[in-house]
């Protein structure tokens, strides 16, 4: 369990202590992809159709049903707490969480908080949810994602540790592809999926041209064509290690780049480098993707900034906050965040670079290997 007991225990007390202060006598906790049920028990559902729903009272141990049988032992061992079932389908999960919560005198007039995932995606299924109101008709469901959102924004020592080998599994990956002379390897791959010692490379994009993301060409598929020579091309990559998600942006060239090309990666690499002096705890996060603006406008790319400036990451990818110019929420220590300015000038080149970053009391940590000049194969 790379997470220990004593660390889910706090966040359980943490979890408990914003119920206490909304009335909120349980709290279901459901998850289908994103990491509400991991965060809480230790355990990720990680087949297509698996789904967990743990019941958090305000007294007492919780207790997690998941949807296969065929999963059980590993939910058991991954669980840090030891009432871990199997319901068999997503109406009975519901039937049983109905019942756990009438076992511990939830019942009429209670109010339960439905964790069913966060701000950037909400999972639970209309059909559980049907299922709930009418096994507990008296009980007063409300929306409580928030609440463990608000623990997760904060990370601990240990999960620092866990994004730390995550970053360093990321590195190796891009260094794997694109090589120390920005060469690329001769060839754009598709997106891939793949496991390397307990390492998950969910998203892996190569887009060639002069294209950054948010245009035609950046989102697709990479194809299976030899790198041009004569373009930046952008390497994105995701990897999950022991659950924590890291990415990093990268820009390269597979031939000589103009010197037009080189002043686009100087000037979002400068932007990048400004969003991580900003990321400090008290900042608002509209200060960050501002610093990264004042240096794209004194590079003259500001009309050509694309993209937000970052959000958070760790668990999920994405998760909450995302760096936007108006945002006035304000950073805070043990907050993890991948930061990333973007620029695209139509005709020329674009460059998309950042990546994870964590933030302590007095600074914020990049934690990814970015090179200062546009790396290139005539290097």
């Amino acid at each position: 369990m790379p997470i220990g007991t004593e660390e889910y225990r706090q966040r359980l007390a943490d979890i408990r202590a914003r119920m206490a202060a909304r009335a909120l006598d349980a709290v279901i906790v459901y998850s289908w992809k994103r990491g509400q049920v991991r965060y809480v028990a230790g355990y990720a559902p990680n087949y297509v159709a698996n789904v967990a729903a743990v019941v958090v009272p305000l007294e007492g141990e919780p207790s997690m049903y998941i949807r296969f049988p065929f999963d059980l032992e590993r939910a058991q061992r991954m669980c840090w707490f030891a009432d871990v079932r199997a319901s068999g389908d997503v109406n009975a999960i519901g039937g049983d969480v109905a019942g756990d919560l009438r076992r511990r005198g939830v019942g009429d007039g209670a109010r339960v908080g439905l964790v069913t995932g966060d701000g950037v995606m909400d999972e639970m299924p209309y059909t559980l949810y049907r299922q709930l109101t009418a096994d507990l008709p008296g009980v007063a469901f409300v929306d409580a994602r928030d609440l463990v959102m608000d623990v997760r924004r904060v990370k601990s020592p240990a999960e620092f540790a866990l994004l730390r080998r995550s970053a360093q599994v990321a590195d190796a990956a891009v260094e794997s592809r694109v090589g120390g002379d920005g060469a690329g390897r001769g060839r754009v791959r598709r997106r891939g999926r793949r496991r390397r010692r307990g390492a998950f490379c969910g998203r892996d994009d190569v887009a060639a041209g002069d294209c950054a993301p948010g245009q035609p060409g950046a989102d697709r598929p990479p194809d299976h064509q030899a790198l041009p020579g004569d373009d930046i091309t952008i390497f994105e990559l995701a990897v999950e290690v022991d659950g924590y998600w890291t990415q990093v942006a990268r820009a390269f060239a597979p031939g000589a780049p103009t010197r037009a090309q080189q002043a686009i990666y100087r000037a979002v690499y400068e932007a990048y480098q400004a969003e991580v002096e900003a990321c400090r705890p008290g900042a608002p996060f509209g200060a960050i993707a501002q610093a990264a603006e004042r240096v794209l406008e004194a590079h003259s790319f500001g009309a050509h900034s694309e993209h937000d400036y970052g959000h958070g990451i760790g668990l999920d990818l994405p998760e909450p906050p995302r760096i936007g110019v108006d945002d006035a929420d304000t950073v805070e220590a043990g907050m993890v965040i991948v930061l990333h300015p973007a620029v695209r000038v139509p005709g020329v080149g674009g460059a998309f670079i950042g990546g994870t970053v964590l933030v302590h009391e007095d600074r914020a940590e990049a934690i990814h290997a970015i090179p200062a000049e546009l790396p290139h194969a005539s290097a």
